[in-house]
């Protein structure tokens, strides 16, 4: 067990000798680093863990800076995690302690319990929120293979956080971080793995598309669709499992009628948000949800998450549009078109381009439902 008392009593003494601590720091301080933005932590695999990419070392002065000392450690870190946060650390044998403070007031106390010259467990307590939260990390040999937070035990909600799990390749590169359900969360592949599995989760989600919307024409009564909005939020989890929304005819003819009076009639004439939601789908395939999620944390890992996940969707939509006879399907309006959808979308500067092949938009800008650009 953790005793807290013990950390509510270190944090009661670090904030009364803040200027000890940042004097002592500061006097062991040898070279100062810029970066752009976090670019170190103590905890071993934490970028690959939160999914994070470390900042840029900076040729210019930035907010965010480390200073190390004559033997490369960490002093201070400033503004790497909160905003005119400064951390001191100190090292010791068997731990080593951080403190950060935000205008001179304490943030936090941490402490990294160090074995056989490992990190083997790291404790912190929050002075704010009188919170303790801690974490071991378990070895094979000198490899990590595990992180376990006992503070997630027998919560359903936060079952993804209690166990990480670390996995490595041949030569001992770390190669894939799983969550407590097995979710991939950070993955090292080839361009070439990278480039198969792209393609092979494409063609899944082509053939997931049609199953859900023949579903969808089956199921449907009295109602008649006249599109599948694929709707992207900018959150990793909505990319590689998006809401799949239709859009029902009668509330279009309803928008068509207003047109005239309507300036933002082609703005919301694709909003799925003008639809009802009662028909709303998801992907069902586990094993197509977690290529998908694997494919979305590697980019995620470089950076190019957003933009190769909303490449992936148009070309799945752009190759359902120009392959599928939609008017075969029951239910659907002859019209119908799958396209990605997404808060910032601008239907006024062509971002229906790059889902509906130009012969079906033409058709669908003759009828007055999409603009001409």
């Amino acid at each position: 067990m953790i005793n807290k008392e013990y950390y509510v009593k270190l944090n009661q003494e670090a904030q009364e000798h803040y200027q000890f601590y940042k004097q002592q720091a500061e006097a062991l301080v040898d070279r100062r680093e810029y970066t752009t933005s976090k670019r170190y932590d103590i905890s071993p695999y934490w970028y690959a863990r939160q999914g994070e990419i470390p900042g840029d070392i900076s040729d210019e002065e930035t907010d965010t800076y480390y200073e190390f000392d004559e033997e490369g450690r960490i002093r201070i870190l400033a503004c790497d995690d909160l905003i005119d946060g400064y951390t001191y650390v100190t090292y010791a044998d068997d731990v080593i302690t951080t403190r950060t403070y935000v205008d001179g007031e304490l943030d936090s106390v941490k402490e990294y319990l160090i074995q056989d010259g490992l990190v083997c467990r790291s404790v912190e307590y929050f002075t704010r929120f009188n919170k303790l939260v801690y974490e071991d990390y378990i070895y094979e040999g000198n490899r990590l293979v595990e992180v376990y937070q006992p503070q997630y035990e027998n919560n359903d909600y936060f079952v993804h956080l209690l166990r990480t799990y670390f996995e490595y390749d041949e030569q001992g590169a770390l190669l894939r971080v799983l969550d407590g359900t097995q979710g991939v969360i950070y993955v090292m592949m080839s361009s070439e793995e990278v480039f198969v599995l792209r393609e092979t989760v494409k063609k899944g989600l082509i053939l997931a598309l049609k199953e859900i919307v023949g579903d969808l024409c089956k199921k449907q009564s009295n109602k008649t669709y006249c599109f599948l909005s694929i709707y992207l939020h900018d959150e990793v989890h909505t990319v590689y499992s998006p809401i799949f929304h239709p859009g029902w005819q009668e509330v279009r003819e309803e928008q068509i009628e207003e047109k005239d009076e309507d300036e933002d009639y082609y703005y919301r004439i694709w909003s799925s948000g003008e639809h009802p939601v009662n028909d709303q789908q998801e992907l069902m395939d586990h094993d197509l949800i977690q290529k998908l999620r694997t494919l979305i944390m590697y980019w995620r890992s470089i950076g190019d998450w957003w933009e190769e996940g909303m490449s992936l969707w148009k070309e799945v939509a752009y190759d359902l549009n120009e392959t599928t006879n939609w008017s075969a399907y029951s239910g659907l309006t002859e019209n119908f078109v799958v396209f990605v959808e997404w808060e910032a979308m601008d239907v006024m500067n062509g971002d229906l381009q790059e889902s509906i092949p130009s012969a079906k938009l033409e058709v669908l800008q003759s009828e007055g439902i999409a603009p001409r650009i």
